[in-house]
């Protein structure tokens, strides 16, 4: 079976596109043409069924990007890089004889330039650069390259948007459109395969949901009954608890659906849910009723999925992060076996760790972070401290009378 890709983009990328992987046996391209990127949101409402989106940069993409957060297939666009900025400096410089310091250019990311620059021995300067920003207007990138040409300041303006190409090429100013390496097109559809691929394998997945009543005052059949019909489930009752079997791509779409999440907000303070999925009914079943009993009150009304790598995400609808329930890392069990800390805790730490902007931290700031008492924190806290997994690097004062609060800083790795 192909897999089908809509390739959003310029004319001529899309032509380009169609001349490298338009033969391809293993996937169907549909091609969609704007003028400008700012057009890709429509586009986006015109789409025929499909398996996967691809743009050809980030412009589209970022335009697009609150339309694509309601899509359940994946996306991916054409990412700029070190090579692509190199062939095209290469073109000018042996081809035109250009120099490269009468040349403005606008990429995506200043080290796609450093780095260039950086590999040549800073032999060749780059000073005119304007750095794309997300939903950026064309006119202004336009204007960028059109003010330094008029102030005689360059002879050649490099672009990474076709429709800027254009409009320079309409005003009589000299510009080339930055080269698209053909490996990096060709990449970014593998990867949007590969997405695919691993997508409609997870998707496939059996899937079990529990439904356990904690109050007999109310029947919940018909919302069970609705609950089913989004997510395509069957579902069997026994002793007041309902059991639901689907599927991994059925709970995944029923997330981003209003009318389940707004019969699940009427079971409030009537039945808990949670979701699990695994190779087997049993490996389901037992990953859902991990996740039931990993509710707890502090969460509020909510309900968590546990994947078949053991993953626990939620809690939904409030939340959508994903917490490790197992460790397999070399480092990350030896932590585990010597502090005795759970699997989950040790991936909150890690989680902890990678999103503060400052390494240092009290136990009060931790226990929010866990939504735990400071008490609760203080032990964890000391169990690294023990081991050597965290240390204390000062004190701060409290705003009120009392003892300094003790800062601190972990020591084990954070990046996995």
């Amino acid at each position: 079976m192909k897999i089908k890709i809509a390739v959003i983009g310029s004319s001529d990328f899309c032509q380009h596109t169609e001349q490298l992987a338009g033969a391809r046996k293993d996937i169907e391209l549909n091609w969609y043409h704007y003028d400008e990127p700012s057009e890709a949101p429509l586009l986006l409402q015109s789409l025929k069924p499909c398996d996967a989106i691809l743009f050809s940069g980030s412009l589209p993409f970022f335009y697009s990007k609150k339309l694509l957060d309601n899509l359940s297939i994946p996306v991916v666009y054409l990412q700029q890089d070190e090579t692509a900025v190199a062939i095209t400096l290469l073109q000018l410089s042996v081809q035109n004889q250009q120099d490269l310091s009468r040349v403005s250019i606008d990429v995506r990311e200043q080290a796609y330039i450093d780095h260039v620059l950086n590999d040549l021995g800073q032999s060749i300067k780059l000073p005119f650069v304007h750095l794309l920003q997300d939903d950026e207007q064309i006119t202004n990138i336009t204007s960028f390259h059109k003010t330094l040409s008029l102030q005689g300041k360059t002879d050649m303006a490099i672009t990474s948007v076709h429709a800027v190409f254009e409009q320079l090429q309409h005003q009589n100013i000299q510009a080339r459109k930055m080269i698209d390496p053909e490996s990096t097109i060709l990449r970014s559809i593998d990867q949007a395969k590969q997405q695919v691929l691993l997508q409609k394998s997870n998707s496939a997945q059996i899937a079990v949901g529990i439904v356990k009543t904690t109050s007999q005052q109310r029947d919940i059949e018909a919302s069970i009954a609705k609950i089913a019909t989004i997510m395509q489930a069957r579902w069997s009752v026994q002793s007041g608890n309902y059991t639901l079997y689907t599927s991994m791509g059925n709970i995944e779409s029923a997330l981003k659906n209003k009318d389940f999440l707004s019969v699940f907000q009427k079971l409030d303070a009537t039945a808990k849910m949670a979701f699990g999925c695994g190779e087997s009914i049993i490996d389901a079943t037992v990953n859902a009723d991990f996740a039931l009993n990993f509710i707890q009150k502090i969460d509020g009304h909510c309900f968590y999925v546990l994947d078949s790598n053991k993953k626990l995400h939620g809690p939904f609808p409030q939340s959508d992060v994903t917490v490790e329930m197992k460790t397999t890392e070399p480092v990350l069990v030896q932590m585990a076996e010597k502090t005795k800390l759970s699997p989950a805790n040790i991936s909150k730490l890690i989680q902890y760790s990678q999103t503060r902007q400052t390494k240092q931290f009290s136990a009060n700031d931790l226990a929010i972070y866990l939504v735990v008492s400071r008490r609760t924190a203080e032990r964890t806290l000391k169990k690294l401290v023990e081991f050597e997994y965290a240390k204390i690097i000062g004190e701060e004062m409290t705003y009120r009378q009392g003892r300094p609060r003790a800062l601190y800083e972990f020591t084990f790795p954070a990046y996995y």
